[in-house]
């Protein structure tokens, strides 16, 4: 096995591929099928159509694979603030009603001018 993986194999493309699917595995983590040396727990599924399997790769990777590290890093920054505001959610200070229903304000009326 080579320490660069599937990046020093021929038939292996190098670039095109699209990322078709994104998971946040949590623990434990996972390796980066393409590189073969990264522990990653934001995977980047990603598809070319002339390799005939799907990798699950890091963030890295996914964005060289795809010529857009921008979309990758989005995609991975996008998953970790969700799950921040998951986390949060519970723990956030509800109101009560004159009914005395709870209730939270998650997002304020939008204004018009």
């Amino acid at each position: 096995m080579s320490s660069f993986g599937k990046w020093s194999q021929q038939g292996v493309p190098k670039k095109g591929w699209a990322c078709i699917g994104f998971e946040d595995l949590g623990e434990p983590p996972t390796q980066c099928e393409m590189c073969e040396n990264q522990d990653i727990r934001y995977v980047h599924q990603m598809q070319h159509p002339d390799y005939p399997h799907i990798l699950e790769c890091g963030c890295v990777c996914a964005g060289k694979m795809e010529e857009d590290y921008a979309a990758a890093s989005k995609r991975e920054s996008d998953s970790k603030n969700l799950t921040q505001r998951r986390a949060r959610w519970l723990t956030r200070k509800w109101k009560v009603s004159q009914s005395g229903n709870h209730y939270l304000k998650s997002n304020p009326p939008a204004r018009t001018v």
